[in-house]
């Protein structure tokens, strides 16, 4: 019925609006039996992403016609009848044998350039709405979106995941196409469930291309080839889907085919491990510096299938496919099919964890960890995209030995609203989803993973992680020069412009006594963004916990416990310089002697009143000015701010700003906005405080 409603909606949408489309010609016409229009229409790479494009779409039987027009999006407007005209094919849907799926490719395309484009029956003048793509870049940095498993059971749950790509699409609004890690819908052979998905899901697909890898769920029929217009290689097979590969920029990108079984490889044809070797072997011989595979079932997961015979068995995908991860120098491999967020340090061809060198940039108040030229391969799942989530396996046959190979591999997010009333062994669907962004610039890979709780913060997405992977050659270059940071160099620089975040809420609470050494692992900072940061600066000792085990990381920071941390982590010698401000007395006995310290240093010198204040919660601003003062950062006092609240900063504080964000110690906090005045969190502090450390090495 809601379907129905949402066709009915969209006819009459258009009815009120055809007028002042000429351009674009109408939506549907009137054919002898039924009304023709165009549905279910995706993006994909076909070909040589830089030149060229795949298209498909479903229309009713009456529609014989395939048919893609093209034009550059130069003037603002879609005037298709001056543009560019693709044939394709038309075939009987296999599984909606009452509609026509229409394929076809745009070719002899320039470059790094934006178009328009529509798709319909020419012959009965039947077009879809118009749509945009961009062509790749010869080179240069680029940004994509992963997520998986957006697989539904009913309309409202493929509504939550068209949902999910939509604030995917507007929270990396630079995202150049997005992978989906496999299972796109619960049951491929079922067109209804494809109607769902994809045209909720229409808007967001007319305006992306897609990266899609097939998961068991469409593994049958041509459930998956049918959707989407992709150039398998010449050896796969197309029944239970595809496998293929495609060149962005400096990167080589896999997709594998899961749903294949041979007798020496559980998951994988003999022909498909063959190709993919030949394949990544040649890739790397023309000059890729990136290797990604995106593949369903991955061989590092850690829910249910993490223990299934497919994958740990003696032919299954961690013994036979990961070892060969490692072997090719694969970089990176995105999973989708076991519906919890997890990542894996490096891990090698025997399958056990790489030794790893690490260091970390601040980036818009977050910490990001980049490991140095890992010696292994690093997993990803990026949990579900969609209504269904499962339980962190627990079987002892996985143990602490196995759990060790992972950065991330905590319970599910979702475990916290208890179990699926349906099925008590997962936690409640649809009520978390995750997404994450990916750029590669260079030789650096930095991704920030967001989460959507459907109980939170209306349903906005916020950071639950970030991470990154840097490689550096042995002559110190960063591989490929980063587009945006004007050189190489065996300590990168923080990029100018890193993807956004929605800034991590801060919440405020009365004075609380100074923190002492925890007793235990500090029991509040699991999944929160700067849970990284907040370790090590535990562990080298300049922060600590609270005695009940807490760090209250969204707590405000005031002055006396600002200096305090700064001073404890730059280990300003102690000269015993008395303090004379006219409040001494209430600055609390054990920040005393670090604000003796900072003031000897000349980092503070208290206000024009001869007040310390230390009870006042320190802003931004302020907190650039130390960072600076502390770090020895060249000051330039003309310096001239570029942010869009460069109004808002007190005027002593501009060439702070200005010094803090040239070093790449602190950035905006999205929408090009540094927030002046805004409080500092104990995360924050420690964060980018840990930043000054770092670039001090």
């Amino acid at each position: 019925m809601r379907l129905l409603k949402y066709i009915t909606a969209m006819l009459l949408a258009f009815l009120l609006t055809v007028g002042s489309l000429n351009a674009a010609g109408p939506v549907w016409a009137e054919s002898s039996d039924a009304a023709v229009s165009v549905s279910k229409v995706t993006v994909t790479f076909n070909g040589d992403p830089k030149t060229s494009k795949g298209f498909t779409w479903y229309t009713p039987s009456a529609s014989q016609d395939s048919t893609v027009q093209v034009i550059e999006a130069t003037y603002g407007k879609a005037e298709f009848d001056t543009g560019l005209t693709f044939k394709g094919i038309t075939q009987v849907s296999t599984n909606s044998p009452l509609e026509n799926m229409h394929k076809a490719e745009a070719t002899g395309l320039k470059a790094d350039t934006a178009y328009y484009f529509r798709v319909g029956d020419a012959a009965l003048n039947v077009w879809s709405e118009p749509g945009t793509f961009k062509t790749a870049p010869a080179g240069g940095a680029f940004t994509f979106i992963d997520l998986a498993d957006t697989q539904a059971k009913t309309e409202d749950e493929a509504i939550l995941s068209s949902e999910t790509l939509s604030k995917a699409l507007a929270t990396v609004p630079n995202a150049d196409f997005v992978v989906h890690n496999g299972d796109i819908v619960d049951n491929g052979i079922k067109e209804e469930q494809w109607n769902w998905l994809l045209g909720h899901s229409q808007q967001s697909l007319l305006n992306t291309t897609i990266v899609p890898a097939a998961g068991n769920h469409e593994d049958e029929n041509n459930a998956f080839i049918e959707h989407f217009d992709i150039k398998p290689a010449a050896s796969s097979a197309t029944e239970t889907g595809a496998y293929y590969s495609y060149d962005y920029s400096n990167a080589h990108f896999v997709v594998l085919n899961t749903n294949e079984n041979s007798e020496e490889y559980a998951d994988f044809s003999k022909a498909q491990v063959e190709w993919l070797k030949s394949d990544v072997t040649a890739a790397k011989a023309a000059g890729a510096q990136w290797i990604i595979v995106n593949i369903h079932k991955g061989p590092y997961t850690t829910s249910n299938h993490a223990t299934d015979s497919d994958i740990m068995g003696p032919n299954g995908v961690r013994n036979k496919i990961a070892p060969l991860m490692a072997e090719l120098d694969i970089d990176f491999v995105l999973q989708g099919h076991d519906h919890i967020y997890a990542r894996t340090k490096p891990i090698k061809s025997d399958n056990t964890a790489a030794a790893t060198a690490k260091f970390i940039e601040s980036q818009n108040g977050k910490s990001v960890e980049y490991t140095v030229n890992p010696d292994g391969t690093i997993y990803l799942i990026p949990a579900t995209a969609g209504p269904k989530v499962y339980y962190k396996n627990q079987k002892p046959e996985l143990g602490d030995k196995y759990y060790d190979l992972f950065e991330r591999a905590e319970e599910n997010h979702a475990a916290k609203y208890g179990p699926d009333p349906s099925d008590a062994t997962r936690p409640k669907r649809s009520q978390v989803q995750n997404f994450v962004g990916i750029t590669i610039d260079g030789g650096k890979l930095t991704a920030y993973t967001y989460e959507i709780d459907q109980n939170v913060d209306k349903a906005a997405p916020y950071l639950v992680d970030q991470f990154g992977i840097q490689k550096i050659s042995s002559t110190g270059n960063s591989g490929d020069t980063p587009s945006n940071t004007g050189g190489g160099g065996t300590k990168p620089t923080v990029p100018a412009t890193p993807p956004t975040a929605p800034t991590a809420p801060a919440v405020p609470t009365a004075p609380v006594p100074a923190p002492t050494a925890p007793a235990t692992k500090l029991k509040d900072i699991d999944g929160h963004w700067a849970a990284f940061a907040i370790n090590k600066a535990v562990e080298i000792g300049f922060a600590k916990g609270y005695a009940d085990g807490t760090f209250r990381p969204n707590q405000t920071v005031n002055r006396a416990e600002f200096i305090t941390l700064l001073m404890r982590a730059v280990k300003h010698p102690d000269a015993g310089k008395s303090l004379g401000f006219k409040d001494a007395g209430k600055i609390p006995a054990w920040s005393q002697s670090f604000v003796a310290q900072a003031l000897d240093a000349g980092i503070i010198a208290g206000y024009n009143d001869n007040t310390f204040r230390p009870e006042q919660v320190i802003t931004r601003a302020e907190m650039a000015a130390l960072i600076v003062r502390a770090g020895g950062v060249q000051v330039n006092p003309k310096a001239v701010l570029s942010f869009a609240d460069a109004k808002d900063a007190p005027k002593w504080a501009v060439p702070y700003i200005a010094a803090i964000k040239d070093a790449g110690l602190v950035n905006g906090i999205g929408q090009n906005r540094f927030a002046p005045n805004q409080s500092v969190t104990r995360a924050e502090a420690v964060t980018v405080i840990l930043g000054l450390l770092q670039r001090a090495q």
